[in-house]
C-alpha cells in the first residue's frame, strides 16, 4: 500500500476516533456501555497514533507499545460486548481473552524487535478468533434484551461482523499484496456505527445507509479523478476510492457530533397526542409504550425506604441522586431490564420502566422529565 495514502487513511481514522470519543465523554459518567466504549475508542486511537508515527521513528517503545495495544483490544472489546448482553461471557471466552492479553503483552516486550511472521499470525488469530466469539455472543439471546438494548446491540453486531474481513486484511501474513489494508477502515467503521447511537438514532438499517453513503463518495471520487485524469488504472482507482471513503466516514461523525439532533422525538409525540389521559400518552411514543408498568405489587419486594427515595425523583437512571439512591434504582433498572424510571405518581408510587437503549442521548434525561410531568397530572 502507498505509504502516503496509509498515512492519509490512518490519520482520517485517528480524527474519526477521537471525534467518536470526545462523544460519548460526556455520556460515560452515567452509562457503563458509554464508559466501555469511551475506553475501547482510546485503546484504538493509540492504535491509530502509534501506527501513524510508527513508520516514521524506528523507535523500540513504539513497537513494544504498538503490540501491546493490539494485544488488549480484543479484551477491552469483550468488556464492551458484556455490558451490551447485559450479562458476563462464558468463562472460556474471558479466560482466552485475558491470555491472549497478557501472553501477546510479554512476547512484545520480550520478542519486539524480533515480531516474527510466526507471532503475527498467531496475533491475527487471537484477535479474529475473539471477534468470532463476540459476534458468536451478541447473536444469542437476543429475545430477551428491550427494543432499545437489542437495536444498540444489534447495530454493534452488525459492525463487528462487517470489521472481521477489514481487521483480517491488516496482516501481511495472511493477506499479502492487498493494495489496501482495512485496520483503519475497521476502527472508522465502529466510530461510525456507534456515533448515530450516541445520538440516540441508531439502528442496523441506519449503520447501513451511512457506509452506503461513505462508499459512494469514494466512488465519486475515482469518477471525479478519472474525469480529470483522462482514465485511472486499477491500483491508484482503489486507493482514491479507499481516501474518499475514509473522508466520507469522518465527515459523518463530524456532522452527527455537531448537529445537536439527540432528541428522540419524544416531546413532539406526546405534543401531538389526540388526548390528554395516562394511556394516550404513554402510547404516543414506542419508548413509553414498550415500558412496564410498576405498580404496588411489583414494588412491594422493595423496601419502603428504597422506593421512596426512588419517587422522590420524576426521573431515574443508575447516575441518579446519592449512592443509596443510586443503589436503590440499580435493583429496579436490572430487575426490569430498564434504563430509567419514571414516575407516574408520588402516592401510591407508581412508575414506567423504560428502557432507552444502552448509549443514550444527553437530551432523553430532559425529555423524559418532561414527559414525567405531562404523565403525572394526567395519572
Amino acid at each position: 500500500m502507498n505509504p502516503a495514502v496509509a498515512a492519509i487513511i490512518t490519520a482520517t481514522a485517528l480524527l474519526a476516533v477521537l471525534a467518536a470519543r470526545h462523544g460519548v465523554a460526556r455520556m460515560a459518567a452515567r452509562s457503563s456501555v458509554a464508559a466501555r466504549l469511551h475506553t475501547l475508542y482510546t485503546l484504538v486511537a493509540l492504535l491509530l497514533a502509534l501506527r501513524l508515527v510508527a513508520p516514521w521513528v524506528s523507535s523500540t517503545p513504539v513497537i513494544i507499545a504498538l503490540m501491546g495495544v493490539a494485544a488488549w483490544l480484543p479484551i477491552a472489546t469483550l468488556w464492551l460486548v458484556e455490558q451490551l448482553r447485559c450479562r458476563h461471557a462464558p468463562r472460556p471466552v474471558k479466560l482466552l481473552a485475558l491470555v491472549g492479553a497478557v501472553g501477546f503483552s510479554i512476547l512484545a516486550v520480550t520478542l519486539g524487535l524480533v515480531w516474527s511472521a510466526a507471532a503475527a499470525l498467531a496475533l491475527a488469530v487471537y484477535q479474529l478468533t475473539m471477534l468470532a466469539a463476540m459476534v458468536a455472543l451478541l447473536a444469542s439471546d437476543r429475545a430477551e434484551l428491550a427494543p432499545g438494548e437489542r437495536r444498540t446491540s444489534d447495530t454493534v453486531l452488525l459492525a463487528l461482523l462487517l470489521t472481521i474481513p477489514l481487521a483480517a486484511s491488516d496482516f501481511t501474513a495472511v493477506l499479502p499484496g492487498l493494495p489496501v489494508r482495512g485496520g483503519a477502515f475497521a476502527a472508522l467503521l465502529l466510530a461510525v456505527a456507534t456515533a448515530r447511537l450516541a445520538a440516540g438514532d441508531g439502528a442496523p438499517g441506519r449503520l447501513l445507509a451511512d457506509l452506503a453513503i461513505a462508499a459512494g463518495a469514494g466512488g465519486i471520487g475515482v469518477g471525479i479523478a478519472f474525469s480529470a485524469l483522462d482514465g485511472v488504472s486499477a491500483i491508484p482507482a482503489i486507493l482514491i476510492a479507499a481516501g474518499g471513503t475514509a473522508i466520507a466516514g469522518l465527515l459523518l461523525i463530524v456532522a452527527r457530533a455537531g448537529s445537536g439532533s439527540d432528541a428522540t422525538g419524544l416531546i413532539a409525540a406526546l405534543a401531538h397526542a389526540p388526548a390528554d389521559n395516562l394511556d394516550t400518552l404513554i402510547a404516543a411514543h414506542p419508548l413509553l409504550a414498550s415500558g412496564r408498568l410498576l405498580g404496588p405489587a411489583e414494588l412491594a419486594a422493595y423496601p419502603d425506604s428504597s422506593i421512596a427515595r426512588v419517587v422522590a425523583f420524576r426521573v431515574v437512571s443508575a447516575s441518579t441522586g446519592d449512592a443509596e439512591t443510586r443503589d436503590a434504582a440499580r435493583d429496579l433498572l436490572d430487575a426490569f431490564a430498564a434504563t430509567h424510571l419514571v414516575r407516574l405518581s408520588h402516592t401510591p408510587p407508581r412508575l414506567l420502566a423504560v428502557a432507552a437503549g444502552s448509549l443514550t442521548a444527553p437530551a432523553l434525561d430532559d425529555e423524559l422529565a418532561l414527559a414525567a410531568r405531562l404523565i403525572e397530572r394526567a395519572a
